[in-house]
């Protein structure tokens, strides 16, 4: 009774992370974005979602509770960051280094394409939801397919044993 647990916001045993981001100055399709993870947020990237996303990979929508699926998007991460936590020593650079990778891609990219989603906007609200959707996908895709070379390149590294 003398230390109280407290839980840390990034742990192993997370399903998902979120920081939402609103902008009043853009229309909300475009100023909304919810910056979303998949497992531990120390060891995931950030995906930006737009409020003015009209759909999200089917894989999103398959749960990682219960079971390792790989038609699952939460195990792309999961399965990357469990094995990259085995050694974490020596695996956490890659980890961290690929975490940046996609946030300088995120932070260089937002501008062009915050520009070109208000000038859809303007024009047609509903091909504004459709760039906007395309790009969100896009990423996620991009991530998800960084972590899951990064699980094969970390079971590669166990061969032998852990």
């Amino acid at each position: 009774g003398t230390v109280e647990y407290q839980r840390n916001i990034a742990i192993a045993g997370c399903s998902y992370s979120q920081i939402i981001q609103c902008r009043s100055w853009l229309p909300d399709e475009i100023g909304g974005i919810a910056w979303f993870s998949f497992d531990n947020p120390g060891q995931s990237p950030r995906i930006p979602i737009f409020a003015g996303v009209s759909k999200l990979p089917r894989s999103f929508e398959i749960g990682a509770q219960h079971r390792y699926r790989t038609d699952s998007a939460c195990w792309y991460f999961k399965r990357a960051n469990r094995l990259a936590t085995v050694r974490w020593q020596s695996n956490r650079k890659v980890i961290e280094e690929a975490v940046k990778e996609f946030e300088d891609k995120a932070f260089l990219e937002l501008p062009d394409i915050e520009k070109k989603a208000k000038q859809l906007y303007k024009k047609d609200p509903k091909k504004c939801r459709e760039y906007l959707t395309t790009y969100t996908t896009n990423f996620a895709r991009a991530t998800m397919n960084k972590w899951w070379e990064l699980g094969d390149y970390f079971w590669g590294l166990y061969r032998r044993g852990f």
